[in-house]
């Protein structure tokens, strides 16, 4: 639509300046929505972290008979690493679907409340199946939450720097993953592991501000018809970067757009709308992206969730659990990982640079599968795995919202995030099954390694480069949706009052 490639043009032609070719008002944009991805991290691995110093030993399976307890099995543990992913498959698609006909900025705030509640129930637990169904719950949340806030961003981010920006988002997951360390390993000193979940669950909060603090995507608002309030929002960043728009040139802009605007999707059903994802070029991108987003998942969470666990059980294994700095050592070289992407995915492409972060965790995961079993071995494998998985999330997320356009994007990047559970789920349930079968950590680490290497191939070899192409674009499905009809006809949306 017209509309949508006018509010695009004036947001790319913002001036590039400041820190990375960042500037303010984008780096608070990214202190903003950060906050919700860093509680992601923080709610995920500060379940796991909290197990052996908390909940498995006040959860626990009780013989009412024999009238004694014992301790959760690995496959209940499983169950219950893998509960929140669960949670976020199904939260993923419902919400991903709500913000492409309710907006982005309504389902950041809804999804960030439903967490909130449900880890707040979970700190009151006292049985396994109320814990795991709350897991559930509160993963519903935030799986609704990650490709929201990530199609958010990056609608209202200039095109030169919106891969970089959207990989510096996702480095906000490093931060809740160090303050998960902290909460689980030094204050349980101090508090219980029930109060910490209630204090985990405090930043949620920050719902209520995104109401006053984080714009709607201009983009969306513009393909829905809502245009003066796409304009008013635009004009305001434009004078955070000191820049008067010339309404002489609109008429000009627009004459010139018909070739570039993308299709408008207003007479499609839910069910169509996502069949788009399956047909022309969408196709071979959607299954390209699933097998991706599944394998990088599997390998990443089955690896992290139990890294302190893989190595420790072998003899005299150095245990990564025994001291807060050793895992926040490893922890900290995420954020080189981040930077290093971002900056890569600008300078030679967003598909180039995630294959060579997949390749290079294969080969450091199998490393640290291998080294000898000693602290500082452990540390600099481990360190090198933060680099390049880190570095390959943060690619991904900004390759995938790019591989479609705006009527489908929130939906386009949320399906490949919520398949991806799929490898979520199944990593964290298998792992402790092997470890408790007696599985070497080289047997552990080949079978989470070799998902790496076979997502880094079928990119390389059937992936779609998004940089410097004008994804708003489809031939092949313009030409479909023109067979059936053609939908030319805006549709109108419910507005929500911002004041």
């Amino acid at each position: 639509m017209n509309n949508v490639v006018q509010i695009s043009k004036r947001l790319d032609n913002l001036p590039i300046r400041g820190l990375l070719g960042v500037s303010g008002y984008y780096w608070g944009l990214l202190l903003k929505a950060g906050v919700g991805w860093g509680m992601d991290s923080l709610d995920t691995f500060l379940f796991t972290y909290l197990g052996s110093h908390g909940w498995q030993k006040s959860i626990v399976n009780y013989d009412v008979e024999t009238k004694t307890a014992t301790v959760l099995n690995g496959r209940q543990l499983g169950l219950l690493g893998s509960a929140s992913f669960a949670g976020s498959l199904f939260g993923a698609i419902l919400f991903g679907q709500l913000a492409d006909t309710f907006g982005r900025k309504p389902m950041f705030m809804l999804t960030l409340l439903v967490f909130m509640l449900a880890t707040l129930v979970c700190g009151a637990a006292d049985s396994y199946g109320m814990l795991l169904s709350f897991r559930f719950i509160a993963g519903f949340g935030l799986g609704g939450e990650l490709p929201v806030a990530s199609a958010l961003v990056q609608e209202l981010t200039p095109a030169p720097v919106r891969g970089r920006i959207i990989v510096l988002l996702e480095s906000f997951w490093s931060i809740g993953c160090m303050v998960s360390v902290l909460l689980a390993f030094e204050l349980t000193k101090s508090v219980s592991w029930r109060t910490v979940f209630y204090i985990s669950a405090i930043p949620a909060l920050y719902a209520v501000a995104i109401r006053f603090l984080i714009p709607e995507s201009p983009k969306w608002l513009a393909n829905v018809g809502r245009m003066d309030e796409a304009e008013a929002i635009v004009e305001k960043i434009e004078k955070a970067h000191g820049v008067v728009h010339d309404k002489a040139n609109d008429k000009v802009e627009v004459d010139h757009a018909d070739d570039e605007a993308c299709f408008d999707v207003s007479g499609l059903t839910p069910l169509e709308r996502i069949g788009l994802m399956f047909r022309g070029e969408f196709l071979s991108r959607t299954i390209v992206l699933w097998i991706v987003w599944i394998c990088l998942a599997f390998s990443y969470y089955a690896i992290y969730i139990w890294l302190p666990s893989l190595r420790s059980k072998e003899k005299n294994g150095f245990n990564l659990n025994g001291s807060t700095w050793t895992m926040l050592f490893i922890i900290f070289w995420q954020f080189p990982g981040y930077f290093s992407a971002a900056y890569l995915v600008e300078i030679i492409g967003r598909k180039i640079t995630l294959s060579i972060y997949l390749v290079g965790s294969f080969v450091s995961a199998m490393a640290f599968g291998y080294v000898e079993n000693t602290q500082t071995n452990l540390m600099i494998t481990g360190a090198f795995m933060s680099w390049f998985m880190l570095g390959s999330w943060g690619s991904l997320y900004a390759y995938t919202p790019e591989n479609y356009p705006t009527p489908i994007r929130a939906m386009g990047a949320s399906y490949p995030i919520a398949v991806c559970r799929i490898g979520s789920i199944a990593g964290p349930y298998i792992v402790p099954i092997m470890i408790e079968n007696g599985c070497s950590s080289k047997t552990i680490m080949w079978v989470c390694s070799s998902c790496l290497l076979l997502a880094a191939i079928v990119l390389l070899i059937f992936g779609f480069e998004s940089r410097g192409k004008n994804v708003e674009s489809a031939p092949q499905v313009e030409a479909y949706l023109k067979q059936k009809g053609g939908y030319s006809a805006v549709i109108m949306t419910p507005q929500f009052d911002e004041a």
